[in-house]
Formats: C-alpha cells, structure tokens, sequence
C-alpha cells in the first residue's frame, strides 16, 4: 500500500508542485489549505506523513503542528520560505522530523520524506491500540513499556514516542553510563544495516524529540549526555 501523504499549504501552485512530485515518486496524495481543514483530513484518513506549510493564514504552520503532536503521532515536514536557522531549530525542537526551505530540489523533497518516513517506520493507525503486557523500566519517575514500547511520565500520563525513538531509548537504557556511538545506536533501530542519504539527519532529529519529550535539556541533561565527537550516553538511574 502506497504511503498516504498530506500536503497542508495555502498557496494552490505550491500543493500542485508538491502533489504532482509526490505522485510521480508512487506516493498518494490529500491537500489542505488550513489547519482546520488539516485536522479533518487527518481524522478521515490514516496519513502517514504531513507536509506542513510554516506561514499557515489564521493559525500558522508551528502552532498547528503542536496542536497536531497533543492527538497524533504523524510525521511532520515543515516547509517554508523563510532560510532563518533560528525557524529551522525551532521547529524541530517543538517537534517537526524535518524541515525543508523553499525553493527546494525535486530530489532533496523526496530523499528528505522517505528518509523520515524510513525513521517513522511501518505505516499504522493515527490511533495505535498498544499489546497491554507489561515490562517497565522506570527512572527517574518515568517509565517504559519494552512490550508495548509505552512511554509514561511520573504522572502516569503517555508521552507518544514513534517506534524508531522508542529503539533509540531502549537501546541507550540498555546501555545506560556507556557511551554508544551515532553507528551503534542506528544500527540498533534496524535489522539491516541503512543506507545513508546526504539528506539524513535521523539520530540527533530523534534524540532531539526524545529530549523534548522527557523535559531534557541538552546543556543541563537529566536523562541524555552528549559526548562530544562520539555519540550519546544515557545517565538516569533507573529503578
């Protein structure tokens, strides 16, 4: 089944283009023009990934996708005009997988969605019913469901968590006060070992959301150290 693209943007050209790329790559299509009107496509269809246009009218592209990342756990591509890093960082940091300015190259478009669509993982319900068996790793007052890859805070509220973050947590809990290399952790999060795209930014996209996810701040972590030039280790004392 072809993977089910939204492409949200108010410019009518803009979504021609993109549609027109998409569909040429094997990809199916459906368009918005506003995020209330993204909100209702999502809940019609199962979208495995959103194209989110970052100057939205009304409600702007950012804001949308926080509202989205409260009900959804959908990948996001945001995509703007605008060139300013500091737009770039801060999407990702309020939960975007990827960002792409315009204008854009037909090839980076597509190499940058199947990229996060390959972190994303196997395509499943916006609505994901989890396995109930139980195998809790705690730390710090949170803790992680390995049976049915749960993430819950110390007030018992689920925190969602894509299947490939999942992997990268358990894979540093696993290894907790070892440093582990960006190779060791990615090699973790398939069984094949993946090919590289100039394009993929996978690890630090995904310990980014991990880190916003827990409240983590990388300057004063509680929970995922940096090692400079190495990789990642995880810190917390688990219980």
């Amino acid at each position: 089944m072809s993977d089910l693209i939204l492409v949200v943007d108010d410019e009518e050209d803009m979504r021609d283009i993109v549609r027109t790329l998409l569909e040429l790559n094997g990809f199916k299509v459906v368009e918005a023009v506003s995020a209330e009107e993204m909100f209702e496509q999502i809940d019609r269809h199962n979208i495995s990934l959103i194209i989110l246009d970052i100057g939205l009218p009304e409600s702007d592209g950012l804001t949308a996708m926080k509202e989205t990342r409260l009900k959804y756990d959908i990948p996001i591509v945001l995509l703007s005009g605008k060139g300013d890093v500091i737009d770039k960082v801060l999407g990702l940091e309020l939960g975007a997988d990827d960002y792409i300015t315009k204008p854009f190259h037909s090839h980076e478009l597509i190499a940058r969605i199947k990229s996060v669509l390959r972190r994303a993982g196997p395509t499943k319900e916006n609505h994901t019913e989890f396995n109930s068996a139980q195998n809790i790793i705690t730390f710090n007052g949170w803790s992680l469901d390995t049976n049915s890859q749960r993430l819950h805070d110390s007030n018992n509220g689920e925190v969602a968590i894509t299947s490939h973050e999942f992997s990268v947590l358990h894979t540093l809990i696993r290894s907790a006060g070892r440093t582990l290399s960006r190779e060791q952790i990615l090699d973790n999060i398939s069984s094949e070992r993946r090919e590289y795209s100039p394009y993929d930014r996978s690890l630090d996209v995904m310990i980014a959301k991990l880190r916003r996810k827990l409240g983590d701040d990388p300057q004063k972590p509680k929970f995922i150290r940096t090692i400079r030039q190495t990789g990642y280790m995880f810190i917390a004392t688990l219980s």
